[in-house]
């Protein structure tokens, strides 16, 4: 069995992915589920994946048990409760350094920066990538062609000079949104503001491309493996993105341009994609099947 901790079932992009690993590995033919505090599923996206409660999950201490986990807290409990014990690292906050010189450790790196990371601290990862719901393929939805979406959560200042520098763009902020409620504001904005500077990696601003938004986007860490500054996004500080926007909201055709390429580089992150290198890490590690997938 495999059991994939996750700290709970809130609107945060690690949860979300947390599960997208679970379903990868459940059609392959892993038996993997998700441990989740009191058994609480996540409502926020469309999943079929089974929860358990966690702590139940504790108390399968078995060497025939892998436990996963994302949430850098989490290794010291794991860690004295399961031999087979994986990291999917979905960000580089320095206090994984603690657990990278485990040497039994597994860990998964997501993205290039992550894989990257780890290798520096003298940690090898599988690269097991990351992927978009198909919930925000875009289909040629009417878009406002003002209109600006963010998340208020991260960036406040840097949301509010953009504002200040692009007088005329209609902001939307998403928060507290279901996935669904999101792709839906994505697809309809011309625009897509990522405001989180040094993001490790900014899923939102891959999923704006997908649904047919120009990103701009602050600098980050992690989205240099996708931001190709005027070529599918816009990266710079507030000033210079709110700069662009004013010069260029009526220029339709390079937009056009623009959101073509970020849409192509957002079919990059294919579900097929993941669950072929999930596959190949699958075979190496020899992780436990339950069944046959077809």
């Amino acid at each position: 069995m495999i059991f994939y901790f996750l700290p709970g079932a809130g609107i945060f992009g690690g949860i979300k992915v947390g599960y997208q690993f679970v379903r990868t590995l459940r059609k392959l033919g892993h038996p993997a589920v998700v441990a989740s505090p009191g058994g609480t599923a996540a409502r926020w996206f469309e999943s079929n994946v089974p929860v358990v409660s966690r702590e139940e999950a504790l108390k399968q201490v078995d060497t025939e048990v892998t436990a996963i986990f994302s949430l850098p807290q989490d290794y010291r409990l794991l860690r004295s409760s399961f031999k087979n014990l994986v990291f999917h690292c979905q960000g580089t906050d320095p206090a994984i350094n603690e657990f990278l010189a485990d040497e039994t450790l597994v860990a998964l790196s997501c993205w290039r920066q992550a894989h990257t990371y780890m290798k520096a601290q003298g940690k090898e990862a599988f690269d097991v990538g990351i992927s978009i719901s198909g919930a925000f393929s875009y289909a040629g939805e009417e878009k406002a062609p003002r209109r600006v979406a963010y998340m208020p959560r991260r960036g406040a200042n840097f949301i509010e000079e953009f504002f200040r520098s692009a007088p005329s763009a209609e902001g939307v902020p998403i928060d507290e949104a279901t996935e669904w409620e999101v792709a839906e504001t994505l697809k309809s904005s011309r625009f897509f503001l990522a405001s989180s500077q040094n993001e490790w990696f900014g899923l939102p601003a891959l999923e704006a491309m997908a649904a047919g938004c120009v990103v701009l986007s602050a600098p980050t860490l992690g989205g240099e493996e996708y931001l190709s500054t005027g070529r599918n996004s816009q990266v710079g500080d507030p000033q210079e993105l709110g700069s662009f926007f004013s010069r260029f909201v009526d220029a339709n055709d390079m937009l056009d341009g623009i959101a073509l390429e970020g849409m192509k580089t957002a079919a990059r992150y294919s579900e097929a994609r993941v669950s072929a290198l999930v596959a190949a890490v699958g075979r190496t590690l020899d992780w436990p099947r339950g069944w046959d997938p077809k």
